[in-house]
């Protein structure tokens, strides 16, 4: 996979330090994960002043912001649509915010934080988002530690881009590796053996991941794990 790791300019980090002041001076910047699932690169601002220019369709990038809530946005480079949510800097968990491509093609903000599912002792729980606008409907199928019959995690399954937290539901199986196989065709179960893209994800006792399909730069697709 490739990761394109982009942080805050120096300068907005080191913003209110004073030269003269030897104990610690600054506020503290909090990590957030960006994802571009539109169709084209977007400038991410908060607050209005861009933190990562140009993140390609795609990609994945690694910023932050200061303690306290803000406001984060995505605008198209070179358009002056723009999307945005408020949220707040948590330093105990390590948010993701994704922008997506709206029913009107324009760009809207989805939060993927997954906030509600917990897992048991002695279980695992996978999900999958597909944000990859320009890959049509795809075919994801899986096996999982308690069944290993290849099965479709659903049908049809299309671009995801609802601007609310984005919800996809959890499968849970027992502890061990989960096998997600993922193509654009053909519809069925007769892909697997040859899918583009083949995620092992083994899992201990009350884990769970995140499957993100995305585009990848030059056609077909990609996935991120989270």
């Amino acid at each position: 996979m490739r990761h394109l790791i982009k942080t805050l300019p120096l300068a907005l980090i080191l913003a209110g330090c004073s030269s003269d002041i030897t104990t610690a001076c600054c506020t503290a910047t909090i990590p957030l994960r960006v994802i571009n699932a539109f169709t084209t690169a977007v400038d991410v601002l908060a607050d209005s002043t861009v933190i990562v220019h140009a993140l390609a369709a795609g990609d994945v990038a690694m910023t932050g912001a200061s303690t306290g809530t803000h406001t984060l946005s995505f605008r198209p480079v070179g358009g002056s649509n723009t999307a945005g949510l408020s949220y707040t800097s948590n330093a105990a968990a390590l948010q993701t915010v994704a922008a997506v491509r709206l029913s009107s093609g324009n760009v809207g903000v989805a939060a993927l934080d997954d906030t509600n599912s917990v897992v048991p002792a002695r279980a695992t729980k996978v999900r999958v988002l597909h944000l990859a606008p320009n890959a049509g409907i795809i075919q994801v199928y899986r096996t999982q530690p308690d069944y290993q019959t290849p099965i479709s995690w659903q049908f049809p399954f299309t671009y995801q881009s609802q601007p609310t937290p984005l919800t996809a539901p959890f499968f849970q199986s027992t502890v061990g590796t989960w096998d997600v196989r993922v193509w654009q065709s053909p519809a069925d179960a007769s892909g697997w053996a040859n899918a583009a893209l083949k995620i092992s994800i083994p899992l201990a006792t009350g884990e769970k991941k995140t499957v993100l399909i995305l585009d990848k730069p030059g056609g077909g697709i990609r996935y991120e794990l989270l």
